[in-house]
């Protein structure tokens, strides 16, 4: 019993001390570089710190293609190894973009779990309501049901109306 007792705390130590020590500003610019290298994706001007448990990036602007897309205030990734989440908030839209699709976001929450691997769920809160989805990354398929309906004029032309409300579903 002892041994056993001891072995968990061990574990326990051994996660803790692995999620404190992680190397999480080189595990964001790997990321940001694969972004860019990928699908030519350049988020520029953010401010980083690390805590002991997140990464926190503040003031972030979105390029795609050279072109600004949005501009993130805050975001938040708590990487747990066993759930990893990322909480975005106050989404701006860039004016080329918001001439598309006139949208503010003011969180945007996505959490995957090692139980569910392929699945990311994603929950959004914004001018135009309440948003709840998943990404399926095995079948690459991202759907997005609008629960709460405030003011989605401007992205009901890209949802499809169902049985149970509007729904957006894709592959990439």
């Amino acid at each position: 019993m002892r041994l056993v007792k001891r072995v968990l705390i061990f574990l326990i130590v051994l996660y803790i001390g692995v999620i404190v020590f992680m190397p999480k500003k080189q595990l964001y610019y790997f990321a940001e570089k694969s972004l860019n290298d990928k699908y030519g994706v350049v988020i520029s001007n953010e401010d980083i710190s690390s805590t002991p448990l997140s990464l926190n990036i503040n003031h972030a602007l979105i390029f795609a293609q050279g072109l600004q897309v949005a501009r993130v205030a805050n975001a938040k990734v708590l990487p747990l190894l066993f759930v990893n989440k990322v909480e975005l908030e106050d989404i701006e839209l860039a004016n080329m973009a918001k001439q598309f699709i006139n949208v503010s976001i003011s969180s945007l929450r996505a959490k995957e779990s090692i139980l569910n691997p392929y699945i990311i769920d994603i929950d959004a809160v914004g001018n135009f309501g309440i948003i709840k989805g998943y990404a399926n990354l095995k079948s690459r398929v991202l759907h997005l049901d609008l629960v709460e309906v405030k003011d989605a004029n401007s992205l009901k032309k890209f949802f499809k109306k169902g049985k149970k409300g509007w729904f957006y579903e894709s592959k990439f």
